[in-house]
C-alpha cells in the first residue's frame, strides 16, 4: 500500500506541474512575447525589415515593419525622360519660348548604369565608351556624383527596393552680348533604374 501511495503521489505531482506549465513566446524581445509562458513554443515573431534588398534588413524577422533603402549597389537604366525649355526676350517682348520632353528609348539609354560603392565610389555605365570612375556624396536626398571632368547634381525622387528615381533641374539666364535679349534656359532629367 505504501508503494502505491508512493506512486499515486510521484504521478499526481507530475500531472500538477505539468498541467500548471504554459506553453508560448518566452522571448522579451519578441513581438508576442507572453510574460505569463514558463515553457518556449517557437511561436515568438520579430519585427522588422524582411526586404533584403533594404539597408535595415533583419534576416530574424518574421513581421515586416518599415525598411530603408539607399542607393548602394548596381544599377541598370531603365527610362530617362529629358525636358528642356528656352524662352527670349528682347525689351520685354517673347521671341522664343519653346519646350520638348524626350523620352529615351530604353534600346538607346546611355548611361545604362551605375555602381554606387560603400566607400563612396562610383563607376558609370556607357553603351559605346567604357566605363567612367568617380566619387558620389549624399546628403539627405541630394546625390553629388563627381566625375573625371564634370560633377553632376541629381536629387533621389524615391529608392525602395529595386526602384530608384533620380532627378536634376538646371536653369540657366544669360544675355546675348549682340542683340541685348535675354535667354532663359531650363533643363530637368527624370532617370529610373532597377537593382541588379
Amino acid at each position: 500500500m505504501k508503494t502505491f501511495i508512493k506512486t499515486f503521489l510521484i504521478v499526481f505531482t507530475g500531472i500538477t506541474i505539468s498541467s500548471c506549465s504554459k506553453e508560448g513566446c518566452t522571448d522579451p524581445m519578441a513581438f508576442n512575447y507572453n510574460i505569463e509562458a514558463d515553457t518556449d513554443d517557437g511561436s515568438c515573431d520579430y519585427e522588422g525589415c524582411t526586404d533584403p534588398m533594404a539597408v535595415n534588413y533583419d534576416s530574424n524577422a518574421t513581421i515586416s515593419s518599415e525598411c530603408i533603402y539607399d542607393q548602394i549597389g548596381s544599377w541598370t537604366s531603365t527610362s530617362q525622360e529629358v525636358n528642356i525649355n528656352v524662352t527670349m526676350t528682347l525689351f520685354g517682348f517673347p521671341l522664343i519660348d519653346t519646350s520638348t520632353t524626350e523620352s529615351i528609348h530604353p534600346d538607346s539609354l546611355d548611361p545604362t548604369g551605375l555602381d554606387f560603392i560603400n566607400d563612396g565610389t562610383l563607376t558609370i555605365h556607357y553603351r559605346n565608351q567604357p566605363s567612367e570612375d568617380g566619387t558620389w556624396i549624399r546628403t539627405n536626398d541630394d546625390l553629388l556624383m563627381t566625375l573625371q571632368d564634370t560633377s553632376l547634381i541629381f536629387t533621389i525622387d524615391s529608392v525602395y527596393g529595386p526602384f530608384l528615381r533620380l532627378y536634376s533641374y538646371q536653369s540657366q539666364t544669360t544675355t546675348d552680348p549682340t542683340t541685348g535679349a535675354e535667354v532663359n534656359y531650363n533643363y530637368s532629367l527624370n532617370w529610373d533604374l532597377n537593382r541588379n
